[in-house]
């Protein structure tokens, strides 16, 4: 099985790499980040197309499989159940809220 090429910013790499690289987080599909709408964002699915610089509410997230967001966008609330931070400590209160209501 061939490896998945990412084209961008005039380079080639691996879908892995490519993700590694540009520090992206992964996207779990069985739970989606929860992300402000209005954030800018790049993003690359499964068969490595790129969207740079596209906003958060204009993504079919169920395709997107790494995102970053753009330099100087915070968002409210990163969270490591939501899958828009790499901190294991790092959990929004919809997510802390969702998992008290399991326990």
């Amino acid at each position: 099985m061939m490896a998945t090429i990412v084209r961008h910013d005039g380079m080639e790499m691996p879908l892995d790499t490519f993700i590694d690289a540009y520090r992206m987080v992964r996207v779990d599909s069985y739970r989606l980040p929860s992300i402000d709408g209005g954030a800018r964002l790049v993003a690359v699915d499964a068969c490595g197309r790129v969207a740079d610089g596209v906003y958060a509410n204009s993504l079919d997230w169920h395709g997107v499989v790494a995102f970053r967001l753009l330099d100087g966008i915070a968002e409210a609330e990163p969270c490591f159940d939501c899958g828009t931070s790499t901190d294991e400590s790092d959990v929004c209160e919809s997510c802390a809220d969702m998992d008290a209501w399991y326990s």
